[in-house]
């Protein structure tokens, strides 16, 4: 359990930003998705989610003390 606490407390900002763009990739999808054809990043909600998740854990990296 102290390991979980600390992997926590060491990657917050990450796992904050992951979180924050699992949000917005989904208000992306769900304002200016693309519901039907073949372009694949607009067209389903879950790509958009993490592909945000994705891009907010990496902008979250840069963030770190």
């Amino acid at each position: 359990m102290r390991t979980i606490l600390l992997f926590f407390s060491k990657n917050i900002a990450p796992l904050l930003g992951m979180v924050l763009g699992l949000i917005a990739g989904y208000f992306y999808w769900q304002y200016y998705g693309i519901y039907d054809g073949t372009f694949g990043f607009s067209s389903e909600w879950w790509v958009n989610s993490i592909y945000g998740s994705l891009l907010g854990g990496l902008a979250g990296c840069f963030v770190r003390k």
